[in-house]
């Protein structure tokens, strides 16, 4: 029996070696498994820089949503508007405020496993969304949400500035034809008749250029091919050239324009577009000015700025709209209502705040408006 010692050393041995070979395999394979843990977390770490540089830059709201109406992760342009629990979680879907509206998209993306698009109204604000099934994860879609509002909202004064402009066009249009019509038929051979029919086709004429003004002044600002070179300029220079192009108008109304203002002082302006603003501004005050009524201009120094002001004497404006008449293509109440494509006062508040100045207006019903910009001294 003096080999048994021997061969229990030896079956000894061999049990060791297998284990040692186990425990080596399983460390291996625990070794691989961590190696393919931290793979994974390299990619989902790469998978949520990637998704949050996509959320930072998109402007719609993005959400990834499970089956159960989860959010798996929402971009930073949705965190603005998603709400969150006492913990600062975000909540599931279905405790949104539009989820009636969303989980309907959702249900038909997944069940149909396509894009699937609805827009959707939530007291004022319209929203556009969007839900797809995100391809190679199943059970998860992508969502977009987007505040669309402000688009439908230029659509629509889009679509109300060409017919406001084709119903002004067609009014002096018509006008200066029916006033053509008249002297030919003989008005032409009344002096007296054919001066005032004239005089008439002359304001509709300016009525027409001043509209053409406007959507060339429109189109330049909207392209930036407005460019201002600011120098010092004589008050004079920029304040009579327009009143020069409009006194046919005043004439025409028994207008008396009141100036006040040095016409040495000088202010820092784009001498040409400067004056459209006061063009525009005089254009108004002529329109909304009753006949035989008066219209101060004037100008005076305040501080390290020059501030001009034009005031009529017309019906007033109300104090709700005070705070939108520069609005491009708004037109306040009929008390003020009139010809024009709603443009004048937007394009010239772009053209003061591109001197880096200010315009505003303060008016009371029956007691005519006031306008106001500011320009900086030289």
């Amino acid at each position: 029996m003096d080999w048994l010692p021997g061969l229990l050393l030896i079956a000894l041995a061999a049990g060791l070696a297998g284990l040692w070979m186990a425990c080596r395999r399983r460390r291996e394979r625990v070794q691989r498994l961590w190696g393919e843990l931290a793979e994974a977390r390299q990619a989902r770490d790469a998978l949520a820089r990637y998704l949050d540089a996509v959320g930072m830059s998109a402007r719609a709201g993005i959400l990834l949503v499970d089956e159960s109406g989860a959010l798996v992760w929402v971009s930073d342009s949705a965190r603005a508007w998603l709400p969150t629990d006492s913990s600062g979680e975000y909540l599931t879907l279905k405790q949104l405020p539009m989820a009636a509206s969303l989980i309907p998209l959702v249900q038909r993306a997944f069940r149909e496993g396509r894009e699937q698009i609805r827009q959707f109204q939530i007291e004022d604000q319209v929203f556009w969304a969007r839900a797809l099934p995100v391809e190679g994860a199943p059970g998860l879609a992508a969502l977009t949400v987007e505040d669309v509002t402000e688009l439908q909202r230029l659509g629509r004064a889009r679509r109300d500035f060409v017919a406001n402009i084709s119903h002004d066009l067609r009014t002096p249009i018509t006008t200066i034809q029916l006033l053509v019509e008249t002297l030919r038929m003989g008005a032409v051979d009344k002096p007296k008749k054919a001066a005032k029919l004239l005089d008439s086709i002359a304001d509709q004429t300016l009525t027409l250029q001043q509209m053409a003004q406007e959507l060339m002044d429109l189109s330049m600002i909207e392209s930036g091919r407005l460019p201002l070179r600011l120098a010092p300029t004589p008050l004079a220079a920029i304040i009579e050239p327009p009143v020069s192009r409009l006194e046919t108008q005043l004439e025409h109304k028994s207008l008396q324009l009141v100036r006040e203002y040095d016409p040495d002082l000088h202010a820092l302006a784009d001498e040409e577009t400067v004056q459209r603003v006061i063009q525009n501004l005089l254009h108004n005050a002529i329109k909304f000015t009753p006949e035989g009524g008066a219209i101060v201009i004037g100008a005076r120094p305040e501080g390290d700025e020059m501030l001009f002001y034009l005031r009529d004497s017309g019906p007033g404006i109300p104090p709700e709209h005070l705070d939108r008449i520069f609005e491009r293509f708004y037109k306040t109440d009929p008390a003020r209502a009139g010809g024009g494509s709603g443009l004048g006062l937007a394009i010239a508040k772009h053209i003061v705040e591109g001197h880096g100045g200010r315009i505003w207006a303060e008016s009371r019903p029956g007691e005519g408006a006031t306008f106001y910009f500011t320009l900086l001294r030289r």
